[in-house]
């Protein structure tokens, strides 16, 4: 071999300097090109972040600490910059982690050459409070558990209402709270949304939920801002397996009753909507003879 290589030409030598040397040399030379695109003033600045088609809750003032804490869970740096090949995926990456919650998936991450970085992403509402062991939680329609441990004493009053009673223990963020307890009130919760009575409501009890604790008492109950007041619902919508009347029955009922009285619990200790598409059955403490009449849809 040796003897052969001592035979080659110069040129032959020349080439294969070329073939070993040029990739080395490309290399570098692009690497050096890099450097130099990337110092200019246009691409050398820091990047900012856009959100892109944010929902209207999400435009609310009082709610502008979510997209705070989703900024600081992907970490854009002073030093990412418009080039940066890894930037978008990375972005992307972070915020698909289903542990951070507020974010059910990530439709684009986008660094535009303007130096911001759009992103959409499809986002979880809170839709209620859950209450388990002296505090609250938030979970979406599909009850996932959001971001958060908060005091009771902050979950009451607001535009959300309060499940209580739920057996299972919380999830960790941005897992399904399981149990069918917790999925029938975040129905019932969606079906009593934008009710012109719903001001009046402050929770959704679920302790005897399928009759755990008590069969010959209501399944649901709905608690009223009077606090001692209940209004027996009974099973979840779609359970009531011709047992009870129907759930837009009951929303009627409950609707008749704030339009003719103003109040959906009569200043009653309960009010009863299970059995009767018409009518509705209370204490008769302080009944008046009005008060018993039929209550017509």
């Amino acid at each position: 071999m040796g003897a052969v290589l001592a035979g080659w030409p110069a040129v032959r030598w020349v080439a294969l300097c070329s073939i070993i040397l040029l990739p080395v040399l490309l290399s570098m030379g692009f690497a050096r090109m890099e450097r130099y695109v990337h110092a200019q003033p246009r691409y050398d600045r820091a990047l900012m972040l856009k959100w892109v088609d944010l929902p209207m809750w999400l435009r609310i003032p009082e709610n502008r600490h979510v997209l705070d804490a989703l900024a600081q869970r992907i970490n854009l740096q002073s030093t990412d910059r418009l080039l940066d090949r890894n930037l978008a995926e990375r972005l992307g990456a972070a915020l698909a982690d289903p542990r951070v919650g507020w974010v059910r998936a990530v439709e684009r991450v986008r660094v535009e050459p303007n130096g911001e970085v759009s992103i959409k992403c499809q986002f979880r509402q809170p839709m209620a409070w859950v209450r388990h062991q002296g505090h609250g939680y938030l979970v979406d329609i599909e009850g996932v558990r959001l971001p958060g441990t908060y005091d009771l004493a902050d979950c009451r009053g607001g535009g959300m209402l309060l499940v209580e009673g739920v057996a299972a223990d919380p999830p960790p963020v941005g897992a399904a709270w399981e149990g069918a307890d917790l999925a029938s009130a975040l129905k019932l919760a969606a079906l009593l949304t934008d009710r012109p009575f719903r001001h009046q409501l402050s929770s959704v009890i679920v302790a005897n939920h399928n009759g755990r604790k008590d069969r010959s008492k209501p399944y649901i109950e709905l608690s009223t801002e009077l606090e001692t007041s209940r209004i027996w619902w009974g099973r979840a919508p779609g359970e009531e397996f011709g047992t009870e009347i129907t759930a837009d029955q009951k929303i009627t009922l409950l609707e008749t009753m704030y339009r003719q009285w103003g109040r959906i619990d009569m200043n009653r200790s309960y009010v009863n909507i299970m059995t009767w598409p018409d009518r509705v059955a209370m204490p008769a403490v302080m009944q008046t003879p009005a008060q018993s009449r039929l209550l017509r849809g």
